[in-house]
């Protein structure tokens, strides 16, 4: 029988008598709990009318309006935050669309060819950083004018800034924090340090977020990137490190940094 009935309620005709039934259904239980309305106001009817003549009674009548009217507040602040977190859950980390490992490879063998020219080289180089500086705008939601980039070499010992620069306009005097900048890197030792709040240091810099990626050991070949304001760096940091922890192995390419070197 019960699989007679669960045969017929699978067919088209069985599923419509089920919604009519239910549509004649579902008033009348309606009405039926409708009716409960005066018992369950009993409670708040006696709460309102209860005359608190002692300050006790008067605290704990307090307690219990409090409770009342505070519950449902806390469950809809509940609700909208638990939606919030899973909200933010949701959103995926931000994935670079450019493939660093082809570009790296791409520049690696252009720089090794004979054939390859100059004009050629430093093309692939700049499509590299290129790359680079437009996944930093899109990561850190930043405008490309607010930002620049400079390679850094090892000069006999010291690190020099050289000629390959992308984005805005730099001066002498910015060019000396930058030093100072990159310094204080080095001394870290790490492969991607940052450095926010530049301006507190830093009066007449033009940056406020200073981004540095190098290779590991002796530096042979970093990139100074500098973001003009304040960025929320520790949310996305994760992300930054998937996207250039290609670039520090630039350094360990003799013939690029030879390249980058001598190539004007």
């Amino acid at each position: 029988m019960k699989k007679f009935v669960q045969a017929v309620f699978r067919t088209v005709p069985g599923q419509i008598i089920f919604w009519v039934v239910v549509s004649i259904m579902l008033p009348a239980i309606l009405e039926e709990l409708f009716a409960l309305n005066d018992m369950l106001s009993i409670p708040l009817k006696r709460l309102a009318e209860w005359k608190a003549d002692s300050t006790l009674e008067g605290r704990l009548k307090f307690i219990l309006l409090f409770i009342v009217y505070a519950s449902p507040i806390a469950v809809i602040a509940g609700f909208l935050a638990s939606r919030r977190k899973s909200g933010e859950i949701a959103v995926p980390p931000y994935r670079s669309r450019n493939n660093y490992e082809r570009l790296i490879a791409d520049v690696k063998e252009t720089v090794n060819s004979r054939e390859a020219t100059n004009l050629l080289k430093a093309e692939k180089i700049n499509l590299l950083f290129d790359a680079l500086i437009e996944d930093v705008c899109h990561l850190f939601q930043v405008q490309r004018s607010g930002v620049r980039a400079v390679l850094v070499i090892n000069n006999r010992g010291r690190h020099k800034l050289t000629s390959w620069r992308w984005g805005r306009a730099c001066t002498p005097d910015q060019d000396r924090m930058d030093y100072k900048a990159i310094d204080k890197f080095l001394e870290t030792e790490l492969t991607y340090p940052t450095w926010e709040q530049v301006k507190s240091h830093f009066d007449h810099t033009d940056s406020d977020t200073l981004l540095f990626i190098r290779n590991s050991g002796k530096l042979g070949l970093g990139c100074l990137i500098a973001i003009e304001n304040s960025i929320d760096l520790e949310k996305h940091m994760q992300e930054w490190e998937h996207i250039v922890s290609p670039f520090t192995m630039l350094g360990h390419m003799d013939k690029l940094v030879r390249f980058v070197v001598n190539y004007t």
